[in-house]
Order: structure tokens, then sequence, then C-alpha cells
């Protein structure tokens, strides 16, 4: 009895699995526009972040061309790991070939005969495209060595993002993955200011349109380097326990004094 009972769950759960997935409807100029406001956002959140572990008030060196480009910057392991990741598509074959002898029947027989056959890809192949986003996104905070329960975190909002979107309310998922993305630039901009404090880059860096003589040397004992915005190099010295800011078009040096 026990075995039937089972039997019946795991066949309607197959069948579940092999449904058609219906997307809900959406405006996707609508989405453009908003990812158009939201990913310079993100961008000049992580400088934001970034500068402040240093004590610096970015918002008077803001520069949009900043956000972007760290956007980017940010961006580009995402990319990567995706493209690497999208061969694994290849699992979808089948339910894809399902589709095809799908539409043949559907030549062959009457409207009413097929009422019930499945178009487009299953839930079940919806699922395993989640999964592979998941794993996608495990290696890229595995690679930057983010902390178990960072990545616990992350990985619980990237899978309520994706179901949420997916088969909830599409404005939901949205949220909860916007939400994700500055909780991850926050947490990278922290981890990349820490490890650029540990690392101390020092290599020469002359401002030839001004001067002849090196802001930062491959050999100095005191100063590091920090940052590089379109406008402004940022160097830190530990000795003098100050930041110097040097302006790329005017030369102009700013400093102040920091813990």
């Amino acid at each position: 009895m026990n075995y039937r009972i089972n039997k019946e769950r795991i066949n309607r759960l197959v069948g579940k699995l092999n449904e058609s997935y219906k997307p809900t409807d959406e405006k996707p100029l609508v989405k453009i526009a908003e990812l158009t406001l939201i990913l310079p956002a993100l961008g000049l959140f992580y400088l934001w972040q970034f500068f402040s572990q240093y004590g610096i008030h970015y918002f008077i060196y803001f520069d949009l061309k900043d956000a972007i480009a760290v956007l980017y910057e940010n961006l580009m392991p995402i990319i990567y790991i995706s493209v690497i990741f999208s061969l694994t598509i290849t699992i979808l074959i089948p339910d894809m070939l399902s589709k095809k002898s799908s539409e043949n029947v559907r030549e062959e027989s009457s409207a009413e005969a097929i009422a019930g056959q499945r178009k487009g890809l299953s839930k079940l192949a919806v699922i395993l495209i989640i999964i592979i986003v998941l794993i996608g996104f495990y290696v890229l905070l595995q690679t930057y060595e983010f902390q178990k329960l960072l990545t616990f975190i992350f990985l619980t909002f990237a899978a309520l993002s994706c179901y949420l979107y997916l088969f909830v309310h599409k404005n939901l998922g949205f949220g909860v993955a916007i939400l994700l993305g500055f909780m991850y630039m926050i947490t990278a901009a922290k981890k990349d200011a820490k490890h650029n404090t540990i690392l101390k880059p020092r290599f020469n860096i002359v401002l030839k349109n001004h001067t002849d003589t090196p802001i930062l040397t491959e050999d100095d004992k005191c100063r590091y380097f920090i940052y590089k915005t379109s406008n402004y190099y940022f160097i830190k010295d530990d000795c003098k326990k100050l930041i110097y800011a040097y302006s790329v078009s005017t030369g102009e040096m700013t400093s102040f004094r920091t813990e």
C-alpha cells in the first residue's frame, strides 16, 4: 500500500517536472531602463565602500565613468565563468529534441489530440539551468575566497531570486537580484580594500604632463598604491599617515590625514 502511494507521488512529481514552463509576462523595455539606472549605481556603491575603508570621501572625486569601469571590471569574471558553464547547456538537448518530436506529432495529429502535449522547455530543464547558474556563482565565490557563511547567504539569495523571478513574480525576483548585487558589491569592495592594504602594491608612477618626479616608486618603503580613477591617483603614506590624491589632468595634489 505504501509502495503504491509513493509510486503515485513520484509519478505526479515526474509529471509536474515534465510540464511545460510558462513564463510570466514582462515588459523588456522597462527592465532595460531599470538596469540602465541600477548597474552604474552598483559600480558607484562599490567605489563608495572601497574608499570608505581608507576614510576617503569618494563623492568629492565622483565621476560616472569610474562607476561604469569598476562595474565591468567586476562583471568580467562572472562573464568568463558564465561562458564556460554555458557549455553545460548541452544537457538540455534531450529536452529540446522532445519538443521537436512534439512538434512533429502536432503536424500529424489534430489539435484536440495533442492538447496536452508539452511545448517549450520543461520545468525540469528550467530547474537544471538554475542549478548550473548556482554552481557557476559558487565557483566565483570560491575563487575570491568568500567565507562559508557569506557563500551560503549569497547562494540562498541567488536561488531565491531565480525561483521568484521564474515561478512567482518577475518583479519580486528582480528586486531580490538587485539586493544580492548590492550585497555582493559591498563585500567585494571590503575584501579588495583589505587585500590591497595587505599587498601594498608599489610601482613607478609619473605624471608626465606635469612633472618628471614620480609620485610613487617600486622601492618606496612608506607609500603604496590605493586606486586609480579616471582623473586621480590615490596613494597612501603609512609613515606620515596621509593619503594623497593626484589629479591626472592638472597635476594638483591634495592630501588628508588618516588613521
